[in-house]
């Protein structure tokens, strides 16, 4: 009996009663945004530039080939929007499952975390970049996607900032 009892134990905790584990990601990995020269909106050539650095990155991420990856992706603005990290699962360029970070499911991919692909961060710095006042981008260092965005739409009004960080993308066979 005490045999029987021991093995069925075992066969439970073997069919997953037992505690998810989190997906595996790749290490943190520090980001930066560069340091502005000047206050106040973005100019015409600072528009310039960040347009310039994302056409380059942009292609930089598409000879990579990469469509299938996990991220973790935190989103804050003055807005209901919760800013705690979230992981996407990305099969084929869309968001099949969102994770928090123990692992666990969250139900189905929702905003604010399922918006933000890799393909969809660069379109946010393009829009970033035509429209607000103030955007500042800063790119991963090994897969050169956006990795924190940052910006203010209009300056002096009191709530219409954001900032999404994309971090610890690990690519998926």
């Amino acid at each position: 009996m005490l045999r029987w009892m021991l093995a069925a134990s075992l066969l439970l905790a073997a069919c997953g009663h037992a505690r998810s584990s989190p997906p595996p990601l790749e290490p943190e990995r520090r980001v930066v945004i560069p340091p502005r020269t000047r206050a106040g909106a973005l100019t015409q050539v600072e528009r310039d530039s960040i347009l310039r650095e994302l056409a380059t990155r942009r292609a930089a991420w598409a000879a990579r080939g990469i469509a299938d990856y996990r991220l973790q992706v935190a989103v804050g603005c003055f807005c209901p929007w919760p800013s705690y990290p979230a992981i996407i699962e990305v099969r084929h360029g869309a968001v099949v499952a969102l994770r928090d970070t123990t692992g666990r499911s969250m139900g189905e991919p929702r905003e604010p975390w399922s918006v933000n692909t890799v393909p969809a961060l660069f379109d946010a710095v393009e829009q970033g970049a035509r429209r607000d006042d103030v955007f500042e981008v800063a790119y991963d260092s090994v897969y050169g996607y956006p990795a924190l965005l940052r910006g203010d739409a209009r300056l002096g009004l009191p709530d219409d900032w954001f900032w999404i960080r994309a971090s610890r993308l690990t690519p998926l066979r």
